[in-house]
């Protein structure tokens, strides 16, 4: 089942942590995103680790992860063109937690 956060009064702290990592490629200015049930969203994750695991299913060389507050991945986010339209926390791939930003 997916935890999915749509509200933004909801106690996002419980549920997503205020630091995360993103995958970003500088030459490019892409990030990492990811599809889960025709969700499209900004991956991001708890930890480096996390983040570099994804990044080996990435098909772009190059992507670094960078560290961010939920806010700033929010707007990140919200700054990808559509089909983006939600920030996931990746750490369980399988029970991405979801936050909607649009």
């Amino acid at each position: 089942m997916t935890d999915t956060l749509s509200c933004p009064f909801l106690d996002i702290a419980d549920s997503i942590p205020d630091s995360l990592y993103v995958l970003r490629h500088e030459p490019s200015g892409k990030y990492g995103c990811y599809c889960h049930e025709g969700v499209h969203g900004l991956a991001c994750f708890s930890t480096q680790g996390h983040a570099f695991r994804f990044a080996e299913w990435i098909d772009l060389s190059g992507m670094a992860s960078q560290n961010v507050t939920f806010d700033e991945a929010r707007d990140i986010a919200k700054a990808r063109p559509l089909p983006i339209v939600s920030l996931m926390l990746l750490d369980d791939m399988s029970a991405p937690k979801i936050h909607y930003v649009r």
